[in-house]
């Protein structure tokens, strides 16, 4: 049985500056794409990626301005009930929540907080990431978790 996961999922910087600049290359700049729409001439979907566009540079204008960067974007990824075990096991689902909470300024701190051995929260923290639930960051000598999802919804088909 195949299961979608459908997850919000915060974008970091680089995320939303390659999104911007592969509309950059596609359309040249917002303004041509709004003039298009203005007089009539654009798709559905062009109108859609002018939305989009808008918001990206929105968010990205804040997030250079001191603000925390605001954009989420609905994913779905298709996993079957062995996988999805796999990722989210009961452990590893307590750092999603642990870390939907509070920030924590190192693993060490995490694991601290977890009760649990730093290898083995590492260990968790690295599958978290490759699945796009969580990234580390290197702060000095630290490396920090951060969580990236809002939501995750669980689709049976």
């Amino acid at each position: 049985m195949k299961i979608n996961i459908v997850f919000l999922r915060r974008l970091e910087p680089e995320e939303v500056l390659a999104k911007i600049r592969t509309y950059e290359l596609k359309y040249g700049n917002i303004e041509n794409l709004g003039q298009r729409i203005g007089k009539g001439r654009a798709t559905l979907n062009e109108a859609l990626e002018y939305l989009e566009w808008r918001r990206l540079l929105h968010a990205y204008k804040a997030y250079e301005e001191g603000e925390e960067l605001d954009y989420v974007l609905e994913e779905i990824k298709e996993k079957d009930i062995d996988s999805l075990k796999k990722i989210l096991t009961k452990e590893r689902l307590k750092i999603l929540i642990v870390l939907g909470r509070e920030e924590f300024e190192s693993i060490s701190n995490l694991a601290r907080y977890l009760n649990r051995n730093i290898k083995n929260v590492y260990q968790d923290l690295i599958i978290l990431q490759k699945n796009g639930f969580i990234r580390l960051l290197r702060k000095g000598r630290n490396v920090t978790p951060r969580l990236l999802i809002d939501q995750i919804t669980l689709k049976f088909r």
